[in-house]
This record gives C-alpha cells, sequence and structure tokens, in this order.
C-alpha cells in the first residue's frame, strides 16, 4: 500500500474493520467524575460505557482529546517506517484536536522527512466519519496513490450525511449542542427534535411528537436524500447507543424502507462509541449515507 489510513476513535469502526482494513486508531479519552479519565476503546468499551450512563442517571460524563504528545507518539512508528499516513480527525467544528494532530504531523515530517502525514478534517463524526475513513482504507488495498486517494476523499466527504435523533436532549443541552430554550421546549411540548450533520455542521431537520415519529422522520429523511440519486452509488450506515432490542426494529425498519426506493445493498451498523455519546446519551439512533469511492 501506498500509505497507512489512522483515525481518531470517533469514526466508531468496529474491531473487525479496524483489522481487516489496517486502520489505525488513536483514542480520545472519557471521564464519569471528572478525574479519572480512560482511553475509548482500549480501556473503556462503548457498552461499559452507555451501561454506566444508565445506571447513572443526571450524570454527564466528559470527553477529553489527544494530546499533541499523543499524536506524536501514535504516529511515530509510521513516520520512522518512512510510510506515507492519511489521517481521520472528528469534524473541527466540534474539536481542536485538529489543530494538536496538525502539530503533531509537521513535528514528525521535520525528523523523518521520507513521511508524509496528511490530516483530514473529515467534517463528520462517528457513523458517518467511519464511512469515510473505511472508503479511505479500500482505496489503499485497492493500490490507490496517496495523493489519489486524497483528492477523492475530499470530494467524498462532501456527499456524506448523518441523520439522528436522541429520547433525551439534556446531554447535548449539556455539551453545549443545543440551547436551554429548545430543550425546555422539547420537555414541554413533548418532542423530538430530529438532527442531520452536513459538512461538520449539526443542523435541525424538523421536529416529531414521539419517539416512534421521531424514528419515522429520520428515516424518511434518509429516503428524500436519495431522491435525485441512485442509491445503489452509495453505502448506508445505522447507528445506535444502548438499547438494541429497540436498534433491532429500527435497522429492521431502515432495511425494509431503504429497499422500497430501490437499495439492493446491505445497511451497516456501527456502535456509537463514548466521543458522540457523551453528547447524545444512551439513547442515539441513526442513518449516515456516503457514496462509494468508485461508484
Amino acid at each position: 500500500m501506498d500509505f497507512r489510513v489512522v483515525s481518531d476513535s470517533s469514526c466508531d469502526i468496529s474491531p473487525e474493520q479496524e483489522k481487516t482494513y489496517e486502520i489505525g486508531i488513536i483514542p480520545y479519552y472519557v471521564s464519569f467524575d471528572g478525574e479519572t479519565y480512560h482511553k475509548e476503546r482500549t480501556e473503556i468499551t462503548a457498552e461499559e460505557f452507555y451501561r454506566q450512563m444508565a445506571e447513572n442517571p443526571g450524570v454527564f460524563p466528559k470527553t477529553s482529546m489527544q494530546t499533541q504528545v499523543d499524536f506524536y507518539n501514535a504516529l511515530l512508528p509510521y513516520a520512522k517506517a518512512g510510510e506515507n499516513v492519511l489521517y481521520f480527525n472528528l469534524t473541527a467544528k466540534f474539536s481542536s484536536s485538529f489543530q494538536s494532530a496538525n502539530l503533531a504531523a509537521e513535528e514528525l515530517m521535520e525528523e523523518y522527512p521520507g513521511c508524509k502525514i496528511v490530516v483530514i478534517d473529515s467534517m463528520s463524526a462517528t457513523v458517518q466519519e467511519g464511512l469515510l475513513v473505511t472508503e479511505a482504507a479500500k482505496m489503499a488495498q485497492a493500490g490507490f496513490s496517496f495523493k489519489e486517494t486524497i483528492r477523492r476523499i475530499e470530494e467524498l466527504k462532501h456527499t456524506s450525511r448523518i441523520f439522528f435523533t436522541c429520547a433525551d436532549l439534556s446531554y447535548l443541552k449539556h455539551g453545549g449542542r443545543i440551547g436551554n430554550v429548545l430543550q425546555q421546549a422539547a420537555i414541554a411540548l413533548k418532542i423530538k427534535p430530529i438532527m442531520f450533520l452536513h459538512s461538520g455542521e449539526l443542523q435541525p431537520a424538523g421536529i416529531a411528537r414521539s419517539r416512534k415519529k421521531s424514528l419515522q422522520k429520520v428515516i424518511s429523511d434518509a429516503q428524500a436524500f436519495f431522491k435525485d440519486k441512485n442509491i445503489n452509488d452509495y453505502r448506508i450506515c445505522t447507528g445506535y447507543g444502548y438499547d438494541k432490542a429497540e436498534f433491532r426494529q429500527f435497522y429492521a425498519d431502515v432495511a425494509a424502507a431503504m429497499e422500497e426506493i430501490g437499495f439492493t445493498g446491505e445497511v451497516e451498523s456501527y456502535q456509537i462509541g463514548c466521543t458522540i455519546g457523551v453528547h447524545t446519551g444512551p439513547t442515539p439512533l441513526g442513518i449516515a449515507v456516503i457514496k462509494k469511492y468508485n461508484a
């Protein structure tokens, strides 16, 4: 391969994908008490994280980004080996880790001029970021050059969306992703806002009167996205948090809805990890899409 793919842990790919596509992961940190922090994926799993969240309602966990030293140490083996690295970062609109990653990359390239490290602002998060990361890994394994992959990735990231909803908005409010007014209105009117993430920005996509209707709206929004597109040029993936029984029904509904509009592929699924789960709470459900690199 002409290059290696590395990502922060926000991409939420499975351990199997990590191994299959030879993707390096640099974890964020998560804490429930604001003092003790654990590395996502290696020191605390998504299952453990959500279980603690469900067992301690009203406790709002925190994340901490990687330091420049973390990035330096994680990328050092690639630099020493003279390998090119394509590193994917959570949307820069959500985290300043993008700057730390770039500083570490610049330092390493000065010390080891035989390597090239390019930091990509994925302009996405969780399932959406995971789709972008694995598309890059597929290109690496298919023999694409470093330069050509970067060019295609910069185009592909603008084709992606994630449509989602949460049953409890207190986590989004606590994390500064929505305002107090919206949360109070949602509680008073018993509404469930639907949101989407595009080009790194979290934006409202409507409201629903119940959890069931909010999930239906997420699915209909995803269907509407494909109105003027060839759906089979895209990958489609669901994302979920804690409630696997609810997710199984949601997944079945998504698969049926996509088949209804002509999708012949397999709907994928990722569990949303700690980095984004801090902001969504244990109840996120959503759909992410991205155009395939070879479509």
